[in-house]
């Protein structure tokens, strides 16, 4: 967890869990300290549980989510709102994100801080959009105030060829595996 709290801007990590509590864990605890020290804005792009199982979780932890929605400090939305349009067009995450790093300048927050699920891509069958969205990230966040936390489930890593699994890899500055 101190390796995530400690992540700079820019950076890229990649998170492989085991099971969906621990991704739980992560989100909640790096919530929970953004909120007490790191003033950051967090984006939680959750796939394999819903975004109002997001929010009890976080409620139950004992953060005040109508109150960080409120103020802009926590967002949910589910991953594949977050990635693709209405019309089912990869878009990727970083329409967003900048939209929320405008919104953190007006704050006075430090920065903006992603954590995604990443198995919509693999749920989709959308392989070549994950590629092109761990691809572009890195060279879009990298002079920006984001850090990217992609969460991969380690059955959907399973299943790639050695050659994407590399390739996947290779664009993330950390690999934490839990």
């Amino acid at each position: 967890m101190e390796m995530l709290i400690q992540g700079k801007f820019g950076d890229h990590n990649l998170i492989l869990y085991t099971d969906i509590t621990i991704l739980a864990y992560i989100y909640t605890n790096y919530s929970i300290r953004s909120l007490e020290s790191l003033n950051e804005i967090v984006l939680i792009l959750p796939h394999y549980q819903s975004a109002e199982d997001v929010r009890s979780n976080l409620k139950s932890s004992g953060i005040d989510v109508d109150k960080c929605k409120r103020e802009g400090s926590i967002i949910v939305v589910e991953s594949k709102k977050g990635c693709y349009s209405l019309t089912d067009e990869f878009v990727g995450v970083m329409i967003m994100t900048k939209m929320l790093l405008r919104r953190a300048n007006k704050l006075g927050k430090t920065g903006v801080t992603v954590i995604s699920d990443m198995g919509l891509f693999f749920h989709l069958n959308k392989i070549e959009d994950l590629i092109k969205y761990e691809t572009g990230i890195s060279s879009s966040i990298y002079d920006k105030k984001v850090k990217v936390l992609c969460s991969y489930k380690k059955t959907d890593i399973e299943g790639l060829s050695e050659y994407q699994k590399k390739d996947l890899l290779n664009h993330h500055n950390k690999i934490i595996c839990t």
